[in-house]
């Protein structure tokens, strides 16, 4: 199954776009000249040296991006970079449709933002904390018409909110849905509490709504019109929204979701999330996007203060849930994506077709923003961009590989199969977890630990500290917490501070299921043909092969346990088929009213029914003493086959209808 992780939304005069290519992810010609108001091409002193140079930066960018949107098949994008109260550079690349007539214009071209989208979420809340009317730390269940369960580790609160720590198993069932009505979504699909309260950061998109709902009650304003005239306009955000579907006057500006085919480019329709609109409805400009980022930096003091005092927001940015002091924290909203020396705090977006990046250097003064509009571009958005810019303006000296004391013993300690908490554990999509253990295992080079990267491909890492390591090549680091005996239980990435990893059961290893639900499946498969066989023989009449040989006619009892193994084997081999049609678009697995779903899950119950049947009448031929050879025991076998795949499937909430 495929999750989606989903997630920012004045018009300023025109700057530059880059003209349409002639062939998918051609590096777009020189752009056109920008208004110098919008971009001014002097750089005022206030402006960090290193990006002084705008020339060489849009230079620079030019050359980063067409070598990124070839190598991934990327439609359009937009760039934006501000610093010291400016707009150092928006830009944009490629083409908003699958036509190329209508070339990505920063100032007019809008993109889906995503998670971004939170950002404004929280600034929302903290602006009714300052008011008063909203309390870090009081039960949410105050402000709610509907109740969130009670948990032994205490009540959730806005601060667990904040900080993607209210407990929440991830459900993503129903995020892009047409419902719009906020409350109406949340009441019924509440998430499971698996852990107490402020324990653990797991990324949640119902937390973040479910914190726009309360900002809407209190208010008494709907969600997108307190963020239109709250934030967006104060701001002079004016192509900027959240509403789904689009405003008439911003829709025919609004980007395509672009995918790349045999040559050409097909267009996707437009994404409607449903009542999880505050954890990622917004679409913005690139322009809206730096005037956002200005405001959300030092020299946009006069700005933020439309919006929010900048002493608040300066607790949005400061640590509020730390993992592990060494990697990156999680903020009140914000999150830190610190690297190469540098503090750099922002957030991440993805809807299926865009995905964007949003990073802040206060210290700098600096804000990048990108986006794309085409499905690989999360292979982009997630850290190689913004560590190409970094790795340009801020070079780092690679790690060295020192073997301290003990290294053996501590490579072996955190080896093994992780997964990051963000997910189920009471329903089907707990499911999930076949396919996305990350393997952590030491590699062949002493002292170097293998760690699988989220986008594919594998990290090589070496101790900086005890359980605590860096990439060779890259900034990307990794620690570990010990229990009293030494062994590693949990781990924190630093490009996710908002989630955990957890070290996986010996029981839910892929390594152990896959094998039983495949070889049973296998071995099933052949029951259903012999069965086919025996059928066929007896439509032909032909003697059966025990009448032509030494072996015994298997008895009554054998003969009926045979035939309930073959309605069992009927039942695995439909699962197996309708599992396949069903992921042939995981989307609609995810999306009421789940008909599909329910028919392929009934048929795992039939079969271990039908097994557990089988088990009786041979256990029953047994105590007769039943004559059939080695039947009895191939019987046998298959019983306990038929009992491991149940025991496979219970394990991942796939026996019955867990919802």
């Amino acid at each position: 199954m495929v999750l989606a992780v989903v997630g920012l939304l004045l018009t300023v005069p025109p700057t530059v776009h880059a003209a349409p290519s002639d062939q998918m992810g051609v590096d777009p010609p020189a752009a056109e000249s920008s208004d110098p108001q919008s971009l001014d091409p002097q750089p005022s002193p206030g402006v960090d040296p290193r990006f002084a140079d705008t020339a060489r930066l849009e230079a620079f960018l030019d050359g980063v991006m067409g070598a990124q949107m070839r190598e991934k098949s990327i439609g359009g994008a937009v760039v934006a970079v501000v610093g010291g109260g400016q707009v150092l550079m928006a830009k944009g690349y490629g083409h908003a449709d699958a036509t190329r007539e209508r070339p990505v214009d920063p100032a007019a071209t809008l993109f889906r933002i995503g998670s971004v989208s939170k950002l404004f979420t929280w600034i929302a809340v903290m602006q009714q904390v300052e008011a008063g009317a909203l309390d870090l730390d009081t039960d949410v269940n105050e402000y709610l018409d509907f109740p969130i369960p009670a948990h032994p580790g205490g009540p959730i609160t806005l601060r667990h909110l904040l900080t993607h720590s209210p407990g929440f198993e991830e459900d993503s069932r129903d995020l892009f849905i047409e419902e719009v009505d906020l409350g109406g979504w949340l009441a019924p699909r509440v998430p499971a509490r698996v852990r107490p309260p402020g324990e653990f950061g797991a990324y949640s998109n119902y937390g973040t709504s479910l914190a726009g709902y309360i900002v809407e009650r209190v208010s008494g304003l709907p969600w997108d019109d307190y963020l239109e005239s709250r934030i967006l306009l104060p701001l002079g955000m004016g192509r900027t929204t959240g509403r789904q579907p689009l405003p008439s006057e911003l829709a025919g500006d609004m980007s395509q979701g672009l995918e790349g085919t045999d040559g050409r480019w097909e267009e996707r329709p437009f994404e409607v999330l449903g009542g999880s609109g505050p954890a990622g409805s917004m679409s913005a400009t690139g322009l809206d996007m730096a005037r956002f980022m200005m405001a959300m930096l030092p020299s946009g003091r006069q700005e933020l203060e439309a919006i929010l005092r900048p002493e608040t927001l300066e607790l949005m940015m400061a640590r509020a849930l730390v993992h592990d002091f060494r990697v990156n924290a999680q903020g009140l909203g914000f999150y830190e994506k610190s690297s190469h020396g540098l503090r750099i705090l922002g957030h991440g977006g993805n809807t299926r077709w865009f995905h964007s990046d949003l990073a802040l250097i206060p210290e700098l003064d600096v804000g990048i923003f990108v986006s794309y509009n085409s499905s690989r571009g999360a292979e982009l958005s997630f850290g190689p961009f913004l560590n190409a810019v970094l790795d340009q303006y801020f070079p780092q000296p690679p790690p060295t590989v020192d073997l301290r004391e003990g290294w053996e013993e501590r490579l072996a300690a955190v080896s093994g199969t992780w997964r990051f908490n963000r997910a189920s554990y009471t329903t089907f999509q707990k499911a999930v977890g076949l396919v996305s253990g990350l393997r952590i295992q030491p590699a062949a080079e002493e002292g170097v630990l293998l760690v699988p990267s989220l986008m594919g491909g594998q990290m090589r890492m070496v101790e900086e500290e005890p359980f605590l390591f860096r990439e060779l090549v890259g900034e990307t680091r990794l620690a570990f917490r010990v229990d009293g005996e030494g062994r590693a239980t949990h781990a924190f990435l630093s490009l996710t501070p908002m989630m955990v990893l957890e070290r996986a059961h010996w029981s839910t290893l892929p390594a152990i299921h896959l094998p039983v639900l495949g070889g049973g499946l296998v071995l099933f498969l052949g029951v259903l043909v012999a069965g086919a066989g025996r059928l066929l023989r007896r439509i032909r009449r032909t003697p059966p092969a025990s009448a032509v040989s030494s072996r015994p006619e298997p008895g009554p009892a054998l003969r009926r346990a045979r035939l309930l193994l073959v309605g069992a084997a009927a039942g695995w081999t439909g699962f197996a088929v309708g599992a396949v049609v069903l992921l042939s678009d995981p989307w609609a697995i995810l999306s009421s009213p789940f008909t599909g779903l329910r028919a392929v899950l009934a048929l795992p119950v039939v079969a271990s029914l039908l097994a557990a049947a089988a088990a009786v009448w041979w256990v029953l031929a047994l105590r007769r003493g039943e004559e059939g050879g080695w039947i009895r025991w191939r019987i046998g076998a298959m019983v306990a086959v038929s009992g491991l795949m149940a025991w496979s499937l219970h394990t991942w909430n796939l026996l019955g209808w867990r919802f």
